[in-house]
């Protein structure tokens, strides 16, 4: 609750009204990160990395051929295990290897295109495992959320200064409480997009908007 300071006993002390106030816009992502994997089984470990290497460099050699830069693609997890039967002999059936990349999208119109062409070009070994949209550069949302909330501090203040019979004064402090950017959204988790290849429409991907906020502390000056 923003607290009121009427009477105070130093007299030095001018008379104040403290407020809090919030604000928030709107604003479209303007990149996107994509995680894609490739996940191969084989008799051997050697089969399983051959098969994989192969899938993996294709994927990216058509994210390239859509004009994502080297720096925004990185490798972010690799594994290989051994896969085991199920007769309980604890007998080695076979090899899995799974070559997963983290992908950053600066043109979010082009999210479905770079995601239809990887997964053509990889094959059925690819998974898509999922998005997150995010903001680049938020201050122009920062600035409008700002606006807002010193608007809804200024008409708080105003409020309690017409309840307290007082009129209000200049503007003696200001803290912001903290312009907080949208965390990246997830948009689905997809385990795997096969039926992506070859597909007559190309996959469908919404980014919406997301959401900045402001709190900021301002104290009025009272008369």
């Amino acid at each position: 609750m923003s607290p009121v300071h009427a009477e105070d006993s130093d007299p030095h002390r001018p008379h104040s009204i403290q407020v809090n106030g919030l604000g928030r816009a709107s604003v479209a992502p303007d990149k996107a990160d994509l995680t894609l994997s490739v996940e191969v089984q084989a008799k051997s470990a050697e089969a399983a990395r051959d098969q994989a290497a192969t899938a993996m460099t294709a994927l990216i050699k058509a994210l390239k051929e859509d004009n994502v830069a080297d720096k925004d693609i990185q490798t972010s997890y690799v594994s290989l295990y051994p896969i085991y039967g199920q007769d309980g002999a604890n007998k080695i059936s076979g090899y899995q290897l799974a070559n997963r990349v983290t992908v950053v999208i600066h043109d979010v119109s082009k999210v479905s295109a770079i995601i239809d062409s990887a997964v053509k070009a990889g094959g059925n070994p690819v998974r898509v495992q999922g998005i997150s949209f995010g903001i680049d550069n938020p201050e122009a949302a920062l600035a409008q959320a700002r606006e807002k909330a010193y608007a809804d501090a200024r008409a708080k203040a105003e409020q309690y200064a017409k309840l307290a019979g007082v009129t209000l004064g200049r503007v003696m402090h200001i803290i912001e409480g903290g312009g907080i950017p949208p965390m990246p959204r997830p948009y689905a988790e997809m385990s795997a997009m096969r039926s992506a290849v070859g597909a007559a429409s190309p996959t469908p991907i919404q980014a919406g908007e997301q959401e900045v906020s402001v709190t900021v502390e301002v104290v009025f000056g009272v008369e």
